[in-house]
């Protein structure tokens, strides 16, 4: 089974995905080469003029330096060689790691790219999805201050995360994570030998970002049906198709890393990225599970300690949000609730988020860039009471719908163990404790604007400890089944 959609079919992909209700209007081909195939990395040549870039002028190449092997070559001194003999002028640029050893999307390492940017320069980023993001967000603040748009290209190295097909950075501001509007690659190349070399950890990454739609497709709609987000629309959900059962049907070919299942995955991972660009918002493929993972991360950052992968941090942190779904629609009752206790002074909650991020990063930084976000979605909530108090009436056909969103945790932890992932923090690399663990669920909701079901928990003042208590001792009996 193969997405209904192919975002490798050229122009027929688009014209078909341009006639799902909620394509933006305007938006035609935003990125009109996108290649998977067998050895598509000997195509970076052409594919580099196709895409406008100069061939008399540099060719700023970001990489980190991290060793990467294809097919026994090491891969980016293969594209480097590939690139200067057919004339091209090669500028290498290598992202430095913190003292983590890893890379992180952050200003500092962007301006380090945009400040290599010369007029008629061009950009290939090689690399995962923090390589693309850098690099990409260096093209677009460069734009801005220049109105000179430097052609890029992605050359993705990994099936791990949606970067490379989306318009957005998330960006450590003061610590916390922030997704930033940036700009799409003019040329998309994935070279299913490449893919298939990559540690197979990012592969099992790539597959657990995406299955967090099923928490934020839903999130997305109680969202929309609380007067939070009027921008909704089933396009997303339209263009993902049904993505539990092509993971199913494929989880082999993922699992053996065989082309036809690089070439599924990485399809996959780039309609994820344009779900979200094209919807103008992360909202369709983010929601509760990610705003748990970012906490986790701005733990990690702020104890200098490595990041976990990101998508298998954000399956999950699926697999908790999933089974609070669960009790939510089988135990939640909109006329039990007292509406009066459901709307916080904006005082309390500001001290409360200062407070809370404070115990992490006492200079007080994060905290208020939480506020600042937060303080929206607060105003917002306030204003649209009406809202909330007409759900109530509505709730036996918004619960339905949103039943149809999610999965249990038993029907994502089957494709999990069928493609061999992580089914628990302890798991991944470095592990996460239950403290962070539980940290991060309690007070993701304090973290930005958007609404989740996370927030509406906090609102109505449900018994999170409880609720707390049961999905995670669900989730340690559940991994161990």
């Amino acid at each position: 089974m193969k997405p209904i959609y192919d975002p490798g079919a050229g122009a027929a992909f688009w014209a078909a995905i341009e006639k799902l209700p909620g394509y933006p209007s305007g938006e035609h081909m935003p990125i009109p080469i996108i290649l998977f195939e067998s050895n598509a990395v000997y195509k970076l040549p052409d594919v580099m003029t196709q895409a406008k870039a100069q061939r008399d002028k540099p060719l700023l190449v970001v990489m980190d330096k991290t060793p990467m092997v294809r097919q026994g070559k090491y891969l980016k001194q293969l594209v480097m060689e590939i690139l200067s003999k057919a004339g091209w002028q090669i500028q290498s640029i290598f992202l430095e790691p913190d003292g983590t050893g890893q890379v992180h999307t952050d200003m500092p390492h962007i301006e380090v790219v945009k400040k290599m940017i010369q007029p008629g320069a061009s950009l290939l980023a090689v690399g995962s999805g923090t390589v693309c993001d850098i690099t990409k967000h260096a093209a677009y603040l460069y734009e801005k201050e220049t109105g000179s748009a430097p052609s890029f290209v992605a050359f993705q190295t990994a099936n791990s995360v949606s970067a490379f097909t989306s318009n957005m950075a998330p960006t450590f501001v003061d610590g916390v994570k922030r997704t930033l509007p940036s700009r799409y690659p003019n040329a998309l190349v994935c070279d299913l030998e490449t893919l298939a070399d990559a540690p197979y950890d990012m592969t099992v990454a790539g597959v657990g970002d995406l299955l967090a739609a099923f928490v934020s497709f839903p999130d997305w709609y109680l969202a929309h049906e609380l007067g939070m987000d009027p921008a909704y629309s089933e396009f997303a959900q339209l263009l993902m198709g049904p993505l539990d059962e092509v993971f199913l049907d494929s989880a082999k070919k993922i699992h053996d890393r065989s082309p036809e299942g690089m070439a599924i995955l990485a399809k996959l991972i780039a309609l994820g990225g344009l779900a979200m660009s094209l919807s103008h918002a992360t909202t369709p493929m983010s929601g509760y599970e990610h705003v748990i993972s970012h906490v986790l991360d701005m733990l990690a950052e702020t104890e200098a300690r490595p990041l976990a992968q990101h998508g298998t941090q954000v399956a999950l942190a699926t697999l908790l949000a999933a089974d609070a779904y669960q009790h939510f629609l089988n135990e939640f009752d909109p006329l039990e609730v007292n509406l009066d206790s459901c709307y916080p002074k904006p005082a309390s909650m500001e001290k409360l988020i200062l407070n809370t991020f404070g115990t992490i990063d006492p200079s007080g930084g994060a905290g208020r860039e939480c506020w600042a976000d937060y303080r929206l979605k607060l105003d917002l909530w306030n204003e649209n009471r009406p809202r909330f108090e007409s759900l109530r009436q509505d709730w036996p056909s918004v619960r339905a719908h949103l039943s149809s969103l999610t999965r249990t945790p038993e029907q994502l932890l089957e494709i999990l163990r069928a493609i061999d992932a992580p089914l628990n923090f302890d798991q991944i690399v470095p592990p996460v404790s239950e403290v962070q663990i539980r940290f991060a669920f309690m007070n993701a909701p304090l973290m930005r604007r958007r609404l989740t079901l996370g927030d509406l928990l906090l609102f109505s003042n449900w018994d999170r400890d409880r609720l707390w208590q049961q999905i995670w001792a669900r989730s340690q009996t559940l991994a161990k089944a």
